[in-house]
C-alpha cells in the first residue's frame, strides 16, 4: 500500500514540472536547428591565421627583384607584388627598371641599413637613359634608390609590397637605408661602348666628341645651387664620385648644391674645349633661366681638376687683346679675317668671360704646365693622339692660306699650322697658351681657391704631387690654399674632400 504520508516527497510540484518540460522542448528544437550548421561548418577547411609582416633581407629581395624584372614587373605565380614610390624624383612618374645593387657590382661596399641599393630607371618620353635639355646637355634618369620589400602570407598566397627610396634622404619606419656609393657610374660604365670613354677620348677625341657636353645629376633646381665638375686629361665625370658622395652624404650640402658634370674628349686641345665648354654653358643657362633672374646661378661654383681646373679658369677670364697676340703676332684681326671668319674665331680670341660662376676650386691644376708633357711620357702620349683639328678648327684652312708665308707669325704659330696641336701640347709649360692664360686677369666677382697635392705629407714637403709641381699649382690670387697628402688623383683622396667640403660650407 501506499502511504500516502510520503506522497508529497515522491510527486513534483507541478510549477517545477512545467519548467523542466519548457526547458526540454527548447533544447529539442535548438539542436534541430543548430546541428545542421554545425555539421556543414565541420566540414570547411580550418582558416589560417596570416603570418606576420616581414621585411626582406638585402639578398631575399635581390632574387626576388630579379623574378619580379623577369616577368616584366608583373605579378608572380601565386604571389601578388605591389611597389609604393617615396623618391623625390619620381613624382607622378613610373619607372622602367629597378636593378639591385649585386646585379651591377656585387663586391661593392654598402652603407649600413636595411632594404637593397638599387638604381631606378625612371621613365622618359624617348625610353633612353638620358633626356636632353639642350644640344649638348642632358639630364640623367638614373637615380640611386633603395628597395624596402615587406612580405606576408595567407592562404598560400604570398603578398609582397615593395617601397621606393631615395636612400639619402629617407628612412623607412625610423630605419636607416642602406644605399651603395657610385651605383649609377658603375652601371653606366658597364654600358656597350662606355668602357675606357677617358682612354678613348684621348686618344680619338674626334670619334667620342659626340659624347661631350654637361650632364645633369637630377633635374635642373632654381632653389639650389650649382656645383659644375671638370675632369682632366684621360679623365672622366668617374673621377669627381668620391667627392660627389661626400657631398650628397652631408645634408646642408646636398640641400645647397645640386651636381653637374662636364664630359669631353681629353685628347683636343683643352682651349678648344673651353670654348665648347662656354658655349655650351651659355645655352643651357638660358635654356634653364631665360629671365636671369634665378640668383642661385650667380653663385654658381667650378670645380676643376687638373686640365679640366685650366679651362674653368680660362673660362672667367678677360683674354683683352692677349692671346690673339700670342698667336697671331700684333696684327688687327680685322685686317687679316673677312666678319664671318673673324665670327668663327671670336670665341678663342675675344669672348666674353662666364659671368654666373662666383667660385673655382682648382685641383692640382697645372697654371704653368707640367714637365711631364715635355718628356718622354707627354712625347709617346702625343704620338698616340690622333689630332682632331688645329686649335682654330673652323679657320684653319684661311689660316694656313693667309699665314703660311708671313714671317712676322710666331715659331710656334708656324708650327701649330703645319702640325696641329693636342692638349698634351698645351700643357707644355712653354706652350703659349699658358704663358698666355698667366697673363689674362680674371673677371671680377670670383673667389679662387686651390687643393694642391704632395707626395711627401705628412713626413716629408716633396713640392709635387708626382704630375704637377707645387710651383705650378700655387696662385697668390686664392683665397686659401690646400695642401693635402695625395699624389695627382687627388679628388678621390679624404683630406683633399675634406678641404672641398670646407670651402663649400663657407
Amino acid at each position: 500500500m501506499r502511504n500516502k504520508h510520503y506522497d508529497h516527497l515522491n510527486a513534483p510540484p507541478k510549477v517545477a514540472l512545467k519548467v523542466f518540460k519548457v526547458a526540454f522542448f527548447a533544447l529539442f528544437f535548438v539542436t534541430l536547428i543548430l546541428l545542421p550548421s554545425c555539421i556543414h561548418k565541420s566540414r570547411l577547411p580550418k582558416l589560417e591565421t596570416p603570418s606576420p609582416s616581414r621585411i626582406l633581407s638585402s639578398h631575399q629581395t635581390h632574387a626576388l627583384l630579379n623574378k619580379w624584372s623577369a616577368n616584366n614587373y608583373q605579378n608572380l605565380l601565386g604571389h601578388t607584388i605591389t611597389y609604393s614610390s617615396h623618391h623625390p624624383l619620381m613624382k607622378g612618374k613610373q619607372f622602367t627598371e629597378i636593378k639591385s645593387g649585386y646585379s651591377i657590382s656585387p663586391l661593392s661596399k654598402r652603407t649600413q641599413g636595411i632594404g637593397l641599393a638599387s638604381i631606378v630607371k625612371i621613365k622618359s618620353p624617348s625610353g633612353n637613359i638620358f633626356t636632353p635639355v639642350t644640344k649638348d646637355t642632358y639630364l640623367s634618369n638614373l637615380q640611386p634608390a633603395n628597395i624596402v620589400a615587406t612580405q606576408t602570407k595567407i592562404n598560400g598566397q604570398i603578398k609582397t609590397h615593395i617601397d621606393i627610396y631615395d636612400p639619402y634622404t629617407s628612412k623607412h619606419q625610423g630605419s636607416t637605408l642602406s644605399y651603395q656609393p657610385k651605383i649609377v657610374m658603375k652601371y653606366l660604365n658597364d654600358l656597350p661602348g662606355n668602357s675606357t670613354l677617358d682612354i678613348k677620348g684621348l686618344m680619338k677625341p674626334k670619334k667620342y666628341n659626340h659624347h661631350q657636353g654637361f650632364y645633369l645629376a637630377e633635374p635642373y633646381d632654381k632653389n639650389r645651387i650649382p656645383i659644375i665638375m671638370i675632369h682632366g686629361l684621360a679623365s672622366s665625370p668617374e673621377t669627381f664620385m668620391d667627392m660627389a658622395e661626400a657631398i650628397k652624404a652631408d645634408p646642408a650640402l646636398r640641400n645647397k648644391y645640386q651636381l653637374w658634370y662636364y664630359f669631353y674628349p681629353t685628347g683636343t686641345p683643352w682651349l678648344v674645349t673651353s670654348s665648347q665648354f662656354r658655349k655650351s654653358y651659355r645655352n643651357l643657362i638660358q635654356k634653364i633661366d631665360p629671365n636671369s633672374n634665378h640668383s642661385n646661378i650667380r653663385k654658381s661654383v667650378l670645380i676643376g681638376h687638373s686640365m679640366g681646373g685650366l679651362i674653368a679658369r680660362i673660362s672667367l677670364s678677360n683674354p683683352e687683346e692677349i692671346l690673339h697676340q700670342t698667336y697671331l703676332g700684333d696684327s688687327p684681326l680685322s685686317d687679316i679675317f673677312s666678319n664671318a671668319e673673324l665670327q668663327n674665331i671670336d670665341d678663342y680670341f675675344h669672348y666674353k668671360p662666364l659671368s654666373e660662376p662666383a667660385k673655382v676650386i682648382y685641383l692640382a691644376t697645372p697654371h704653368r704646365g707640367s714637365k711631364i708633357a715635355t718628356g718622354f711620357i707627354g712625347w709617346a702620349t702625343i704620338k698616340l693622339i690622333t689630332i682632331p683639328a688645329f686649335i682654330l678648327q673652323q679657320t684653319a684652312d684661311v689660316l694656313t692660306l693667309r699665314f703660311n708665308d708671313r714671317d712676322d707669325l710666331p715659331d710656334h704659330t708656324k708650327k701649330l699650322l703645319r702640325s696641329g696641336e693636342s692638349s698634351v701640347n698645351q700643357l707644355q709649360p712653354n706652350n703659349p697658351s699658358l704663358i698666355a692664360l698667366n697673363q689674362m686677369p680674371l673677371r671680377k666677382g670670383v673667389t679662387t681657391y686651390s687643393v694642391i697635392g704632395d707626395l711627401g705629407k705628412p713626413l716629408l714637403n716633396l713640392k709635387t704631387d708626382g704630375v704637377v709641381s707645387y710651383t705650378s699649382s700655387h696662385l697668390k690670387s686664392c683665397k686659401a690654399e690646400f695642401i693635402v697628402p695625395s699624389n695627382h688623383d687627388i679628388c678621390d683622396q679624404k683630406d683633399a674632400i675634406k678641404a672641398v667640403l670646407k670651402i663649400l660650407n663657407e
